[in-house]
């Protein structure tokens, strides 16, 4: 019998720091069937995301240089057609309520506390199918 997955053909651009986050989280998406790119930086996830547009972008909110707040305000800016309404979950190692209201004021359209693995192939696959306004 053939498993379904349940991530099939969506395009997934990850961006955190943690090079072990990223190998972890990444693979257990790709083991969904989602095309994911991983990158380290803000300035990389902008390029990944104007290359090649992701259809869920999930993103750490700290990271060094640029933070997760950064990037989604750039990608917020952004018109439609180029990405501006790109389903984006916030990630965090700090679960605190506080910082979750501040992702999802700033643009963020999930927040998930760390550690992810157990919610994030369902949390990605309830993004990918809602429709944008």
């Amino acid at each position: 019998m053939v498993r379904s997955r349940t991530l099939e053909g969506i395009t997934v651009l990850l961006v955190d720091d943690d090079p072990e986050e990223l190998a972890v989280v990444g693979t257990l998406l790709r083991s969904e069937g989602a095309d994911v790119t991983t990158v380290a930086r803000v300035e990389d996830a902008l390029r990944a995301l104007h290359s090649a547009p992701p259809r869920v972008l999930v993103s750490d909110l700290v990271i060094p240089g640029h933070d997760g707040f950064t990037l989604i305000r750039r990608v917020r800016r952004l018109e439609k057609e180029d990405g501006g309404d790109l389903p984006a979950l916030a990630i965090s190692g700090f679960g605190n309520a506080e910082q979750r209201r501040y992702a999802l004021a700033e643009g963020f359209d999930e927040y998930l506390s760390k550690p992810v693995h157990e919610r994030i192939v369902a949390t990605v696959a309830r993004m990918a199918s809602t429709p944008r306004c």
